[in-house]
């Protein structure tokens, strides 16, 4: 139970949303910062059931990784939500390169009239020194399987690694 109450009432302001960021954004800069970072549909509505709309996400995560020199050491589009597994360049950190893919894949969504709505902001783990990179791509690209939607790892056409053949 949260510890506020919500209303409706126009008298009392909601309160603030809890910043889901370390206070310290300068850490999601830092040149070979690796993030594993969860981005929500709104409402958890399977927008990305449509394989043309998981497609499209992956041909801009694509694009902007190449441009902006950002390792992607794993991706898995669900249909509810977006896993990444980034690794911060020199040009660009994680947030920002984050903002440029939602950015971009809403553009497109709404030049082909398609309504999609993905969260404001994004769920992220700073991996530790300890934690195997590999390891821990290999767990999200098997997230379809865990998930029911595959029968076997490495055959869902929307997840992969831009980094390892896996």
């Amino acid at each position: 139970m949260p510890p506020y109450k919500l209303t409706c009432s126009m008298d009392k302001p909601l309160p603030k949303r809890k910043c889901s960021r370390l206070k310290d954004k300068d850490i999601y800069s830092h040149d070979s910062t690796i993030v594993h970072v969860i981005i929500g549909t709104s409402d958890k509505r399977p927008y990305f059931s449509d394989s043309n709309l998981a497609e499209k996400f992956c041909d801009i995560l694509t694009n902007v990784s190449r441009e902006k020199d950002v390792k992607v050491h794993a991706y898995c589009i669900m249909p509810d939500h977006i896993h990444l597994l980034l690794e911060a360049s020199k040009g660009i950190g994680i947030i920002e390169f984050v903002k440029q893919i939602k950015g971009r894949f809403s553009t497109l969504c709404r030049k082909s009239g398609k309504i999609v709505h993905l969260q404001r902001s994004f769920y992220d783990h700073i991996l530790r020194r300890d934690e195997d990179v590999y390891n821990v791509a290999k767990y999200i690209i098997g997230n379809p399987v865990r998930a029911g939607i595959e029968k076997a790892y490495g055959k869902y056409p929307f997840a992969g690694s831009l980094v390892y053949e896996l």
